[in-house]
């Protein structure tokens, strides 16, 4: 039978978790897929493990290169891969059982649906449940029909994923004639390029999304994270980059979000001076409960310092 998704998985010496996440692609039901692990030159000896796989994992095919980054290894996967759909999945993540067969069903009915997504779970080192995604952005609440059963369209969703990125990765599934034409992942962004993909497709095509959990996001200790300027820096480019496709009550909430970013890293650095009036400005801009409760605590914290002092 023809191959209809293909299963990317990055890998960077995460050997630990491997087992978890491909067992539950090979959990998936009534789908025809290939699994493709591209190994960044992991030396936790990953790549043995994935080899020895290969026995029991007939779906499992290895690609391997020297580490130059997520986008271009994600790039060079989806270069190889067959299927008519590619979902993606970090290493030490996991889906649901049932996630890519009602996924592939909504999206072969949806011609013009280039990419989907689903709700998931925060999860610890313990995999306890901390937060759902969709919990964490109480204005795509509006985005959602309580009615509906399964995914459903995101109406206008160049106009909110510029504001509001409420796509995992793990959780994504696009038509792979749509990611090659836009593309693939820019690998110039030194982050986000993820957010950027989701962006482009969001240009060419509809988007849809369930309100199921269908995947859980391990939160770890030891993630290798980008950067945080970079991070910054690549909200901007990317927002500029599209500003002129939205209308203008998106661009402001687009701003009023990087200016958020900006509060939440001077807070963290302990420049509580610095993140006020930028966290002031983010709220008048964008008000909602999020930045609210943010913009109270840098007050709060403002005047404390200025008592003591």
């Amino acid at each position: 039978m023809s191959i209809e998704i293909s299963v990317i998985i990055p890998n960077y010496n995460c050997k630990a978790y491997l087992a978890k996440a491909i067992t539950s692609v090979v959990k998936q039901t009534k789908v025809q897929l290939e699994i493709i692990v591209i190994d960044d030159g992991s030396t936790d000896g990953s790549v043995e493990w994935l080899e020895d796989a290969q026995a029991t994992f007939g779906q499992l095919r290895i690609i391997q290169q020297s580490n130059s980054g997520v986008a271009n290894v994600r790039n060079e996967a989806i270069k190889a891969a067959i299927g008519d759909y590619i979902a993606f999945l970090d290493a030490d993540d996991y889906w649901s059982d049932d996630k890519l067969h009602e996924q592939l069903q909504y999206m072969q009915t949806k011609e013009d649906c280039v990419l989907s997504f689903t709700n998931y779970m925060h999860v610890d080192e313990n995999y306890n449940p901390i937060v759902d995604c969709y919990s964490y952005w109480p204005e795509f609440s509006e985005k959602i029909d309580t009615g509906a059963i399964g995914f459903q369209n995101l109406e206008a969703p160049l106009d909110f994923l510029l504001f509001a990125n409420v796509i995992g990765t793990s959780s994504v599934m696009v038509k792979r004639t749509a990611i090659n034409y836009v593309n693939r992942f820019d690998s110039s962004l030194k982050s986000a390029s993820d957010w950027d993909c989701w962006l482009k497709l969001a240009r060419i095509g509809d988007v849809g999304f369930s309100t199921k959990i269908s995947m859980d996001y391990l939160m770890r200790s030891d993630s290798i994270t980008a950067n945080r300027t970079n991070r910054l820096d690549a909200m901007k480019e990317i927002v500029s980059r599209f500003k002129k496709d939205v209308n203008i009550n998106t661009r402001f909430k687009a701003q009023a979000r990087i200016l958020e970013c900006y509060a939440e890293y001077y807070r963290e650095l302990g420049k509580k001076f610095k993140a006020l009036p930028i966290a002031l400005t983010a709220f008048v801009m964008f008000p909602h409960k999020r930045n609210l409760r943010s913009l109270l605590h840098d007050i709060k914290n403002t005047l404390t310092f200025l008592i003591q002092k």
